[in-house]
């Protein structure tokens, strides 16, 4: 399916998009989060994390290319979860 159709599956609202993103996106999805965060678990909810950043997200944007736009938005959501794992208390290398 072409980036055009996805977009307009997502505007319409259509829960058949989401599957598709998964499919043509989930493996460079995954890629750019297992560059920044090392727990496989974190991974996987970034992932979805950023499916619903791009449900809530596209129908008042129109991204001109969907692979981008897909891979800022899971480098942000992989930030956010490193910013909160290394946040004061939570920082595993203090506890050594």
């Amino acid at each position: 399916m072409e980036d055009l159709q996805i977009i307009n599956l997502l505007f319409q609202r259509s829960e058949a998009a989401i599957p598709v993103l998964q499919q043509k996106f989930g493996g460079l999805c995954r890629s750019v989060i297992c560059h920044i965060l090392p727990d496989h678990r974190d991974v996987e909810e970034c992932v979805s994390d950023t499916y619903l950043r791009v449900w809530n997200s596209i129908p008042p944007q129109r991204p001109a290319r969907l692979d981008s736009y897909l891979a800022r938005i899971a480098r942000n959501v992989a930030l956010d979860r490193y910013d909160y794992n290394m946040a004061g208390m939570r920082n595993a290398d203090l506890a050594l």
